[in-house]
């Protein structure tokens, strides 16, 4: 999970004219890579865990793909499910306002008040986990859901066709690993999600555009990065390479995070000598 995505403050008001009931769908154009050899093409997209009903993503290449592939693989399978309350809950732990930086706080009473979660229950968790849940709750608030992500429409529509759906990882596995960081770590992250860069509006203007220049922009070369976003895309870069010594045509989905700065996906499979063209 990469720390760009823990950096979810305040929505923009692109993201609230998203959700609104009598707005218009909104035409999206998600980054879109194909690595291929002679007989065997592996399609990276760009995907967004959270989304408001009225995105319409599905362009005609991203159809013609998703017809064509025989094997879906994303970060985790939508069908887990978690004990995220029973993982995100610490032991004598300060409350959040004693946790952050003074002039942090005011927007972290904001970002408490908004998600809807007691803040009793708040101060009890972890730094990530009250990263996390304070992260996507603005999401959550204006409409966006995990539901209407790209992860869950894919693998329904793979489901439905009866088509292979695989995953890179378990969805707990991705939160064992926010869990095993130091407290150093996990307090950056939770103050860089009260750091309003990035924010999911942002974020998602940038997912709708395949605005690749402006993630690059933000994104950081620091040892935490490394780690929630080098360290798996390294593990993903490796299957797919094994995978291009089979025929056949795969789609793989992983957040948007993990396709742009010096960990990027698209280029740790260049620098293996694999021929990567960017193609949406």
């Amino acid at each position: 999970m990469a720390l760009r995505r823990q950096r979810l403050a305040a929505l923009g008001a692109v993201l609230l004219a998203f959700a609104g009931c009598g707005e218009p769908s909104i035409e999206a154009r998600p980054a879109m890579w194909r690595v291929s050899d002679g007989d065997t093409t592996i399609y990276l997209l760009g995907s967004i865990h959270l989304l408001p009903p009225k995105i319409r993503w599905r362009t005609p290449l991203i159809e013609h793909v998703i017809a064509t592939s025989g094997t879906l693989v994303l970060e985790s399978s939508p069908e887990e499910s978690v004990d995220f309350g029973a993982m995100a809950r610490g032991v004598n732990l300060q409350p959040a306002r004693d946790r952050v930086s003074p002039g942090k706080r005011e927007i972290l009473d904001a970002m408490i008040a908004r998600s809807g979660i007691a803040r009793e229950t708040l101060d009890g968790y972890k730094d990530w986990a009250l990263a996390t849940t304070l992260a996507t709750g603005d999401a959550v608030a204006a409409g966006a859901t995990t539901r209407d992500g790209v992860e869950a429409k894919l693998w329904s529509t793979f489901r439905s066709d009866g088509k292979t759906r695989l995953a890179f990882y378990h969805a707990k596995d991705q939160l064992d690993q926010l869990d095993a960081l130091p407290e150093a770590d996990q307090r950056k992250i939770l103050e860089n999600t009260l750091s309003g860069k990035e924010n999911y509006g942002e974020t998602l203007k940038a997912w709708t555009s395949g605005d690749i220049a402006w993630l690059e922009k933000t994104a950081e070369c620091t040892p935490l990065e490394g780690k929630l976003v080098g360290q798996p895309n390294d593990r993903w870069a490796q299957w797919i390479n094994a995978r291009m010594k089979k025929p056949g045509i795969v789609l793989v989905a992983v957040g948007l995070g993990h396709m742009a700065g010096p960990y990027a996906l698209p280029k740790l499979l260049a620098a293996r000598g694999l021929k990567v063209e960017r193609i949406e």
